[in-house]
């Protein structure tokens, strides 16, 4: 690859990335913010979904967009690494104001040329798409065609998720009280995607724990289709049993995936969607 084309790959703390996969492909992670009772925090440097968990017993954390300090610390040490060029690819704008934010600090800068995607995914639905541009760049792809293959990956991305209880995202403000109220009375659980612009909406509703990873299959199966290259994905929010039983069935019903990545929900997401999170999906390489 030439030196004009050294090209990195940026995301945020809510891709979900493994620390593994973050090293293997050298990816630059930008840190949610986190407010708590007791101070503020960083996703993933300072704070994990562990803490989340046992927080919500008896508070509320907020997030936030990367502090101001962390984009420009980040663009300034992809810089210092010889990088000419970058793509960050970010969380839904639907539910965050950071690829805004992102955006107008890449117009700013002298010397890194930054293109930047709204992937209008969460979780490990941002985090596949960073990865498999990262892995076009380690194949040596040149940034004008990485930059067609990003927006074909996002159009081809597809995830759904399980939650255990609507009741975090009611007190976060993302859906109404009278839905949550109804769906707790009710024991429903509600399997969440994106739709085209970015924005949650419901997939699928089951009455049961029990259903939820049948019905999280038959979703991703519905999506394939014959000749297509493939990846997979599966995460988990402190349901890790789960999620490896859910990986396995996965792989068995799809089993030509070039590759297939797991990932743990970190803290960020984790003040909406609580514990007890499944999640499965689909990422089209053509």
């Amino acid at each position: 690859m030439s030196t004009s084309e050294k090209i990195a790959v940026m995301t945020d703390s809510c891709a979900d990335v493994p620390q593994e996969l973050v090293e293997r492909y050298h990816l630059f992670i930008l840190p949610m913010g986190i407010t708590c009772s007791d101070g503020e925090y960083r996703d993933g440097v300072d704070i994990h979904a562990e803490d989340i968990y046992e927080r919500l017993k008896t508070e509320l954390p907020r997030s936030s967009t990367p502090r101001g300090a962390d984009v420009e610390d980040t663009f300034a040490e992809i810089r210092r690494q010889g990088y000419t060029k970058a793509v960050a690819i970010l969380l839904s704008g639907g539910l965050s104001g950071t690829v805004n934010h992102v955006r107008l600090a890449a117009e700013e800068l002298e010397g890194l040329e930054v293109e930047v995607y709204d992937s209008r995914q969460a979780s490990i639905g941002i985090g596949v798409i960073a990865l498999q541009a990262a892995a076009y760049v380690e194949e040596g792809m040149g940034f004008e065609e990485l930059k067609e293959k990003i927006e074909g990956l996002i159009r081809g991305t597809k995830v759904f998720f399980s939650i255990d209880t609507l009741e975090y995202l009611q007190k976060g403000g993302r859906i109404g009280k009278a839905a949550a109220l109804a769906g707790m009375l009710l024991d429903i659980k509600p399997i969440l995607s994106f739709d085209v612009e970015g924005e949650i909406y419901t997939a699928a509703k089951v009455r049961t724990r029990k259903q939820v990873e049948k019905r999280l299959l038959q979703l991703v199966e519905e999506l394939k289709e014959e000749g297509r290259p493939y990846n997979l994905v599966v995460a988990d929010g402190g349901a890790p049993a789960e999620r490896e039983d859910l990986e396995k069935k996965l792989m068995e019903i799809l089993p030509d995936s070039r590759c297939l990545f797991r990932a743990k929900i970190g803290a960020a997401l984790s003040i909406y969607l609580g514990s007890g999170l499944l999640g499965a999906g689909i990422q089209y390489l053509d």
